[in-house]
């Protein structure tokens, strides 16, 4: 089965339109893909969400051109399918801001869309393709061939008389010409091979450093061993930790949920996995070891929300934060999370953060 067309979308959410409709929502819809700023992103998973206050008058003004008879207020449901669409077509275009955005807004199930089911798989699927994808290697050249004088100046330069002037110039300028594209081709093909050769020294320092990490069992953000952390904290300082060594790829490594189980399980007892509030994990922590903790802040609340509770609570304080994080996310301080849930949460929260 090929991939879903407009029409199949339209018909698994129960939308009757025709084809006229659908072919100018078509036209519509590669426009605000291929003009996707970081804000339309955000506004597109805001739709999707039901986010309350996302503004999408430029969303409605973008489809009403095609279609002037668009509205928002009668079309809401059909602007949640839409937006499903064009973040669809974004993700898979490997576009790393949609598919953390996607996914974080999920909260690990904890938050779901009303319709369009299909894009939480189809990001699952993007973040472990393009995990891959991003940092496999590419070949390198490293035989760069020269070239063969070019026979007809080799028969010019051959032919030019004694005291020729004009066609001495007429040789040298022919000669000149061939070396510059000579020279011209070694350096682009070098050029390339040193910037593969940059990207993969980058990945492995990368991966090198979260290896010595691991092996090591030491929190860099609050210079400790995470043996002296329940596995709930572990699970929110190994996220920061490990976010802050990602430093070059947007989407980390696949095996990124696996390194964080590992320092889970490095921490003190209980190992066994269970759920725990959010709110009594957070205030567990000193305020010094809140304030160590490098996070984003400055993306929407329901798309980062343990980011958010993690700053209201070392702003606000221990209580005095959770009604605060209720009316900005749509999620209550009381939400239960095993260790890993919230580990790959705040990673990829973070990860979203530092996208440029």
């Amino acid at each position: 089965m090929g991939q879903p067309t407009f029409a199949d979308r339209y018909a698994e959410a129960g939308l009757v339109t025709t084809g006229p409709i659908i072919n100018a929502r078509g036209e519509s819809i590669k426009r605000v893909v291929a003009d996707a700023t970081p804000a339309r992103i955000y506004d597109l998973i805001g739709a999707f969400y039901e986010i309350p206050d996302t503004d999408l008058s430029w969303f409605r003004d973008e489809i009403g051109q095609d279609d002037p008879t668009f509205s928002l207020m009668t079309g809401a449901r059909e602007a949640r399918i839409l937006a499903a669409i064009a973040l669809g077509e974004l993700v898979g275009k490997g576009n790393s801001r949609a598919i953390l955005g996607v996914n974080t807004s999920h909260v690990g199930g904890q938050v779901r869309p009303a319709q369009a089911e299909w894009l939480i798989t189809d990001v699952k699927q993007a973040l472990s393709k393009f995990s891959v994808s991003n940092r496999a290697p590419k070949k390198i050249t490293t035989a760069i061939a020269v070239p063969a004088p070019a026979k007809a100046l080799g028969e010019q330069l051959e032919g030019i008389e004694v005291n020729d002037w004009a066609g001495l110039l007429s040789g040298l300028g022919g000669l000149r010409a061939e070396t510059h594209s000579l020279v011209k081709s070694n350096a682009s093909l070098t050029s390339t091979a040193l910037t593969e050769l940059e990207r993969q020294m980058r990945l492995m320092r990368e991966e090198t450093q979260m290896l010595w990490w691991i092996f090591g069992g030491h929190s860099r953000s609050l210079c400790r061993g995470f043996s002296g952390l329940d596995p709930h904290q572990a699970a929110v300082v190994g996220a920061v930790d490990l976010a802050n060594l990602t430093n070059y790829t947007h989407l980390g490594p696949i095996a990124a949920p696996a390194m964080l189980e590992r320092v889970i399980a490095s921490s003190k007892k209980p190992k066994a996995p269970f759920a725990k509030p959010l709110l009594a994990t957070l205030e567990s922590f000193d305020q010094a070891d809140l304030e160590s903790l490098d996070i984003r802040t400055d993306l929407p609340p329901r798309i980062t929300p343990i980011s958010i509770a993690i700053d209201l609570v070392r702003t606000l304080g221990k209580g005095a934060w959770h009604q605060r994080f209720r009316a900005l996310t749509g999620i209550e301080a009381s939400v239960e999370f095993e260790p890993i849930s919230l580990a790959v949460q705040l990673y990829y929260e973070d990860l979203l953060g530092q996208i440029p």
